[in-house]
């Protein structure tokens, strides 16, 4: 497994995205559908723009890359084998580029899809490489569908994640949510919104609403929560992410850590 070449069927079917989420996944029932979840995470839209950046990503080895990437956390962290997809991010979404410096992704029990742009810093590839296969690596110590993974478990994921950026790519390299809120803020919300909420399914629409930030609470509000839970348990706790990734999401939580 490792990098898929998805470059060559991007030179034949890159104004058909349905058709390369079906080589994604054979099994999908229903391409559309699975395009539109893809495209909420970054995937690109049928452009001149994509096409460029296709072109872009050609010229910088972003596949040979990321493979590099894969061989050195995979030894780093004793990961899973994973099946790595990389596409075009949607480069015609200004706000997303903005956001995430041109680069997103999601992460599946079997795969990880990575939508990337052109950059001049590929460390900022490395650093999503490292968020989605941090998760690729927690998963694979997980049991049970995804879809059943409580919210607690999300925080967990992401929190976890991103603190890994950190440590191996530095603080630069963090996403801007990490920084949004203030502790008052990450307080009031925990309490307010999240801390009753914990054992919430992921198939439950609630939970989306608040790891994401949705309805009232603030944009990212649960990923920027999950960050500061696994930051202050390493405050506290020898830093071993080896040993973090089989350890149970509620025993990652200080339990002092939204306490005034």
């Amino acid at each position: 497994m490792g990098v898929i070449r998805t470059d060559t069927w991007l030179e034949d079917l890159i104004d058909q995205p349905e058709e390369i989420c079906k080589k994604i996944d054979p099994a999908v029932k229903n391409a559309r559908s699975y395009y539109e979840y893809l495209l909420f995470f970054g995937m690109y839209r049928p452009s001149k723009i994509s096409k460029d950046i296709f072109q872009q990503l050609k010229q910088a080895n972003a596949w040979e890359k990321i493979n590099e990437y894969y061989k050195k956390y995979k030894k780093l962290w004793d990961g899973p084998e994973t099946k790595i997809y990389i596409l075009p991010i949607n480069g015609m979404n200004r706000s997303l580029i903005r956001q995430t410096n041109g680069k997103s992704g999601v992460t599946f029990k079997d795969k990880m899809i990575l939508f990337l742009g052109p950059t001049e810093d590929q460390k900022e590839w490395e650093s999503l490489f490292v968020h989605e296969y941090n998760h690729a690596t927690r998963m694979s110590y997980m049991s049970g569908d995804p879809l059943n993974y409580s919210l607690l478990d999300s925080l967990i994921l992401e929190g976890l994640a991103e603190y890994a950026v950190e440590q191996y790519c530095g603080e630069k390299y963090l996403a801007p949510w990490t920084r949004a809120y203030s502790d008052k803020v990450l307080k009031r919300f925990w309490k307010s919104d999240f801390n009753e909420r914990l054992t919430i399914k992921k198939k439950d629409p609630v939970h989306d609403n608040l790891l994401f930030g949705k309805k009232f609470v603030p944009t990212m509000m649960g990923y920027a929560i999950g960050y500061k839970i696994i930051s202050e348990y390493n405050k506290n706790t020898i830093y071993s992410f080896n040993k973090m990734f089989s350890t149970s999401s509620e025993k990652l939580v200080n339990s002092n850590v939204f306490n005034d």
